[in-house]
């Protein structure tokens, strides 16, 4: 997929997919102010996509050995704080 961008508010919005090695897509979007995009180059922004995508595939794969558990909901009040 190729990025869209988008103006809206004075700010940019880069939205981007990349797709992992088992074929499970990752969808995302950068924000900047326009000033801010203006001075940035596409492999500056490249390099942004791809730590997200870095980071995202990492805590899938933690997840993979360490499934997050999941706390049990009840109704008593919170006390001590």
């Amino acid at each position: 997929m190729e990025d869209i961008i988008n103006q809206i508010d004075g700010k940019v919005r880069v939205t981007f997919a990349k797709v992992d090695d088992q074929n499970v897509t990752y969808r995302d979007m950068l924000w900047f102010t326009q000033e801010v995009y203006d001075t940035l180059t596409q492999a500056e922004i490249d390099a942004m996509k791809q730590e997200r995508f870095d980071n995202w595939v990492n805590l899938r794969a933690e997840w993979a050995i360490n499934p997050p558990v999941e706390e049990p909901v009840t109704d008593e009040p919170v006390t001590g704080v």
